[in-house]
């Protein structure tokens, strides 16, 4: 479970940048870039976050 919260961590990081990156960004067509980099992130945060929940409820019921 250790590796799953690292790579949430990391991708929190990742999610941090692109919203920073976004924020900066000088044109339009580098924010809708960004933007949907970002969904990509926030998509694989909650796929981590799944993965967790189900990892923490098959070690409660065990």
């Amino acid at each position: 479970m250790n590796a799953l919260w690292n790579e949430l961590i990391h991708e929190l990081g990742t999610v941090r940048a692109l919203s920073a990156a976004a924020l900066e960004a000088r044109s339009e067509t580098s924010r809708v870039a960004l933007l949907t980099l970002l969904d990509a992130e926030t998509a694989q945060i909650s796929e981590i976050l799944t993965q967790i929940l189900q990892q923490s409820q098959t070690t409660t019921a065990a």
